[in-house]
């Protein structure tokens, strides 16, 4: 009898032990995402969700409105868990972190054609401040930075796993708040949840896909904006497209010379106002 209940009690030692290590935690954190665009007083609000599979050193991150996050935990033949992400349409704000690889892979588009960038999770230089605060009941520190082109500030707690919103990333703690300097794009989170799941894999929303660099990716929309800039119609008329140099990262620098379109119209017009 002894030895039925010490068989017993092992079993389920064992079994208990497995799910343990079968299963994950996920932290979904909710984000507010406000962008203002340049020239313009108006500014554009959208919900976007961070998934963080901590024992996996995974998360993903889009647009509430261009993902379906629910019903993504579908049983395989082999009887094992797979979280799928399953994106709705081609142009999201979709971006994918590996940890263990050092890994960031994200969406752009150039004229209407999109692009799978890849990118390292060490692509950040920070400046860890003395100040604090609270933010969503968390202990949360100040950090700064400069970015492809625009300065941040962000805070950030090491009480939650590493990560961010968006791309942003590289400090020992979960970011909950981040913004340009300058009025221009912040997310705020506003919920976080914890829970646990039985989960043996995640599946890359990318891993069909071809990456480019994102140095590959700047050289293409360059090469795209100077082609538009000198864009000529059937009837011999030629007008110039203007891209811009910088959205949320800078596309083209400053003092790049090989694309003028845009300066060139900003002399046209300052002499145009001239007379």
């Amino acid at each position: 009898m002894l030895k039925k209940i010490l068989f017993a009690f092992l079993l389920f030692q064992s079994l208990f032990s497995y799910a343990q290590k079968d299963s994950t935690r996920i932290f979904e954190i909710e984000f507010i995402r406000m962008l203002t665009p340049q020239n313009s007083t108006k500014t554009i609000t959208s919900n976007y969700k961070l998934k963080v599979f901590t024992e996996h050193n995974i998360s993903v991150f889009a647009n509430n409105n261009a993902t379906n996050f629910s019903n993504n935990l579908i049983n395989d033949d082999d009887d094992d868990a797979v979280f799928y992400f399953d994106p709705k349409g081609k142009n999201i704000s979709l971006v994918y972190k590996n940890y263990s690889k050092n890994k960031l892979l994200s969406k752009g588009s150039i004229a209407f054609k999109d692009f799978t960038i890849k990118d390292s999770l060490t692509i950040f230089n920070w400046n860890i401040t003395e100040e604090t605060k609270k933010n969503l009941g968390f202990n949360c520190q100040l950090a700064e930075t400069t970015f492809r082109g625009r300065n941040y500030r962000a805070w950030f707690s090491s009480e939650l796993p590493i990560g961010g919103p968006w791309k942003y990333d590289g400090l020992p703690g979960m970011i909950l708040q981040i913004e340009t300097q300058e009025p221009f794009i912040s997310f705020k989170a506003s919920q976080i949840k914890s829970h646990k799941i039985k989960l043996h894999n995640t599946k890359n929303p990318f891993e069909n896909d071809k990456f480019v660099t994102w140095q590959q990716f700047k050289d293409l929309y360059k090469k795209k904006a100077i082609a538009l800039s000198k864009y000529t119609t059937e009837s011999d008329f030629t007008t110039s497209v203007i891209s811009p140099r910088m959205g949320i990262e800078r596309y083209i620098e400053e003092n790049d010379k090989d694309y003028t379109a845009d300066k060139d119209f900003e002399k046209l017009r300052e002499s145009q106002n001239e007379n």
